[in-house]
C-alpha cells in the first residue's frame, strides 16, 4: 500500500487504519500508527498537492489528538486498549512528521 493510499485510509477509518483501530476498536495499533507516521514523512518529500494532502493530515492528527484527550478524561468512557506507556514519545514522533510535511511545504 502506498503513503497516499495509507493517509485516504486513515481519512476514512477504514481497511485496518491507524484510525480504524483507534475509533472503531478503541486500540492502539502500533504497526497502523508506524505506518500513518511513515506515509506522512513519504508525501513530505514527494511533489503532491498541499491543499488536499494538508487538509486529510490535519484531519487524521485532530483525531488522534482527541481519542488521546478522551482516553485520558475521567469524565469519558472512551479508553483505548494497548495504549502504549511512552504514548508521550509517540506523539512526539507524529508531531514531527507533520511538522516536517508543513516544513517542507513552506
Amino acid at each position: 500500500m502506498d503513503a497516499k493510499e495509507i493517509l485516504d485510509d486513515n481519512v476514512e477509518a477504514k481497511n485496518e487504519s491507524f484510525l480504524y483501530y483507534l475509533l472503531h476498536k478503541s486500540f492502539f495499533d502500533k504497526e497502523a500508527f508506524r505506518a500513518l507516521v511513515d506515509s506522512i514523512r513519504i508525501l513530505s518529500d514527494e511533489e503532491v498537492g498541499i491543499s488536499r494532502t494538508a487538509q486529510q493530515i490535519n484531519y487524521i492528527y485532530g483525531k488522534i489528538l482527541r481519542c488521546f484527550l478522551y482516553h485520558f478524561d475521567t469524565q469519558d468512557e472512551y479508553k483505548i486498549k494497548n495504549m502504549p506507556k511512552h504514548y508521550s514519545k509517540l506523539l512526539e514522533i507524529l508531531d514531527k512528521s507533520v511538522g516536517y510535511y508543513y516544513k517542507t511545504r513552506i
